[in-house]
């Protein structure tokens, strides 16, 4: 690179994107990389502080901001998405599709480990809807050795740090459990909160719904039954406390599902149940899921509806943040 007097750089060549800010309204490129400087562009330049020009030496072997960014680009991510035009050095990752965002931690923190290399993301295992931006990338200098490209590649190699689970039509059902409300004696209070969570998932439809009473023999027949008929998840409200009457855990055990956990490290909903049974999902879900805004429903709800499996470990690992 060499530098110019901007008072003397017309007639040259930008190789840099050139930025204006106007706080509360406005933060884009004025000027992009290949624009030639006419006499006109000299007073806006200076005015953006601009006193000095970098331009191309054409003796670098340095790779520019724009194409750094694209390669990392395509270093980072996966199907289902696209990039945003480069601007200021900068490309952002837009969603094609809704879906389940992944991301993988370990080797994002390597890759910004490395230096000189700027990856950030949203967090993964959320929601997120086409169009959406879910990540951006960028080096920090204007320039960066390919020395440093090169080792992101090694690092990452086959894998993707970024990629995105599209959301596939599921069947649901609901079974309401409580012989209170069986026999009328309350309204069912529970399945609405379950459907408004579900109506922002358009690919999950609610098929099948039934309200039994406490009985763990009539709540497994309704849980099978369900998925003899095509539900891939049921969900169960209610009934999961360690009063003797509620009788939800036991029922799902006797489905013969593989419990996944019993109980989380996030409050409110630590009593939440998750099992699986031939690929189809099985939830238990407490109280805490009727009463309170947000609870472990909400953060395991994406995962649930794109069907990926969650595992022992990663419930774990909700207590971190879990204090809802």
């Amino acid at each position: 690179m060499k530098v110019v007097k901007t008072v003397d750089a017309q007639g040259l060549i930008l190789c840099q994107d050139i930025t204006k800010i106007v706080r509360g309204e406005y933060k884009g490129a004025i000027f992009a990389k290949g624009h030639q400087v006419t006499s006109e562009d000299i007073p806006v330049l200076l005015s953006l502080g601009k006193e000095h020009l970098f331009l191309a030496s054409g003796e670098s072997d340095l790779i520019h901001e724009n194409e750094a960014a694209n390669f990392l680009y395509y270093l980072i991510t996966g199907e289902f998405m696209q990039p945003t035009p480069v601007s200021e050095g900068k490309i952002e990752v837009v969603a094609e599709v809704d879906g389940l965002l992944k991301v993988n931690k370990e080797l994002l923190f390597k890759l910004n480990s490395i230096g000189k290399i700027a990856v950030a993301t949203l967090k993964g295992n959320q929601k997120v809807a086409a169009g959406q931006k879910v990540a951006g990338t960028r080096i920090i200098p204007l320039e960066i050795e390919p020395e440093k490209l090169m080792e992101a590649e090694r690092l990452i190699g086959e894998d993707s740090i970024v990629t995105l689970i599209p959301f596939k039509p599921v069947t649901v059902g609901i079974v309401t459990t409580g012989s209170e409300v069986f026999n009328g004696l309350i309204e069912d209070s529970f399945t609405p909160v379950v459907k408004e969570k579900l109506s922002h998932y358009p690919s999950a439809t609610i098929t099948f719904h039934e309200i039994v009473n406490d009985d763990p023999v009539l709540i497994t027949k309704t849980i099978e039954e369900m998925l003899e008929k095509g539900a891939d998840i049921v969900f169960c409200t209610g009934g999961m406390s360690v009063d003797p009457d509620d009788r939800t855990p036991l029922a799902i055990k006797q489905t013969g599902a593989k419990i996944i956990s019993h109980g989380t490290p996030v409050i409110p909903g630590s009593m939440l149940l998750l099992a699986y049974l031939e690929g189809k999902t099985i939830v238990g879900l407490p109280g805490g899921v009727m009463f309170s805004k947000q609870t472990v429903f909400d953060l395991l709800l994406p995962k649930i509806i794109a069907q990926d499996n969650i595992t022992k470990e990663e419930i774990a690992h909700l207590g971190y943040g879990g204090y809802l």
